[in-house]
């Protein structure tokens, strides 16, 4: 006798939203939703359709969820947008059809940056339940901390799911903060530019709180508390720790193209000079103190009978490794030097670099 499949568990949330429609709401729902769920509850196109098929992923998405919250913004239903509702191939007509026509997915139409609710006469059948028999939810900017709390706890018991215990004390140190910003433009007579980028950077801080393990997330809550208090100290180390972890990467990137670079341009020596040069150079300019491959370039740029270029790429990396303490590469670049003295006729300079040479072989 044969087990029936089991029905898939719904533990997930939906956020449907249209890109050219408050997108930034969306994304900061997006965030406390998996703030107050967990990070990986609640999914969202952008973050979370990866590669193939969108309808499949977004079904199979659907399928594992227990709620569908639908981000309305003033232009959802527009003159622009309205005819895309009526397109079968529409990506949000899909996802909401589909949540739709589901027993065991909530609708939660949620109205945001002051979007009044569509008339359904405009909309295709199909979406007009979403208004007529789904109560929509309005989430506004002076309201925002209140407005998420009560969407949250409304989703989790609307679809039985469990609230994170630290929400409430987040959200409440996240709107102190917000204050404190609001404080800080009479109290300190901050441009408008400058309360933008605080308020930007606060918004950072929240998506780096959705983002964050249980360890991380101790922190950040931690640097959310000091910030209540007028204490930014937490949240620049943690900014800190991300542009230094940032930094390591761009820096193994960097190396990662110069030896690409370096690869491409040894190769072509057998075949094309100049396509040698030319990316000499591009692995110098992402490694401008890598001896080697200035020396390379020096002795490529001989072959192309560039001297003066040669000399300046060959001085270039003699004095990278005077710096970096590299005697082999000293002496490998005072010979290139050397060759290029002798091609130019500078003999006048050849004691002095083979001076320079035999006190580097004693040495």
């Amino acid at each position: 006798m044969t087990a029936e499949p089991q029905p898939a568990v719904r533990q997930h949330i939906f956020i449907s939203y249209r890109r050219d429609d408050a997108r930034g709401a969306s994304g900061r729902i997006y965030d406390w939703l998996r703030i107050g769920f967990g990070r990986e509850q609640v999914f969202r196109d952008v973050h979370s359709i990866g590669v193939g098929k969108w309808r499949d992923k977004i079904d199979a998405a659907l399928a594992q969820s227990a709620a569908c919250v639908a981000v309305i913004g003033p232009r959802w239903a527009d003159a622009s947008n309205l005819p895309r509702l009526h397109d079968a191939g529409d990506m949000v007509r899909h996802e909401l059809v589909t949540a739709l026509a589901s027993d065991a997915i909530t609708l939660v139409p949620t109205l945001v940056e002051g979007a009044e609710l569509p008339k359904t006469a405009a909309l295709p059948a199909e979406l007009r339940p979403l208004f007529e028999v789904w109560n929509a939810r309005r989430v506004t900017e002076d309201g925002w901390e209140d407005g998420i709390r009560r969407l949250i706890a409304e989703i989790a018991q609307a679809a039985c799911l469990v609230v994170g215990p630290d929400l409430d004390t987040l959200l409440g140190d996240a709107a102190a903060a917000q204050q404190r910003v609001a404080d800080l433009e009479r109290t300190r007579h901050l441009q408008a530019g400058q309360i933008d980028a605080l308020r930007r950077t606060l918004d950072q801080l929240t998506a780096r709180l959705a983002e964050a393990t249980a360890f991380e997330r101790k922190g950040l809550a931690a640097a959310f508390a000091e910030l209540t208090n007028g204490n930014t100290l937490a949240a620049e180390d943690a900014f800190e720790r991300e542009y230094e972890a940032q930094e390591r990467a761009a820096e193994e990137a960097r190396h990662t193209m110069a030896e690409a670079a370096r690869n491409v341009a040894n190769l072509a020596l057998l075949r094309d000079v100049t396509k040698a040069v030319a990316f000499y150079r591009k692995a110098l300019a992402e490694e401008p103190e890598h001896a080697e491959t200035g020396r390379l370039l020096g002795h490529a740029l001989i072959l192309l009978g560039d001297l003066p270029r040669a000399r300046a790429a060959l001085s270039q990396s003699l004095n990278a490794a005077i710096a970096q303490g590299d005697s082999w590469g000293e002496m490998a670049a005072q010979n290139g030097l050397g060759e290029v003295f002798l091609r130019m006729g500078n003999l006048a300079q050849l004691p002095q670099l083979a001076g320079r040479f035999c006190g580097l072989s004693m040495g």
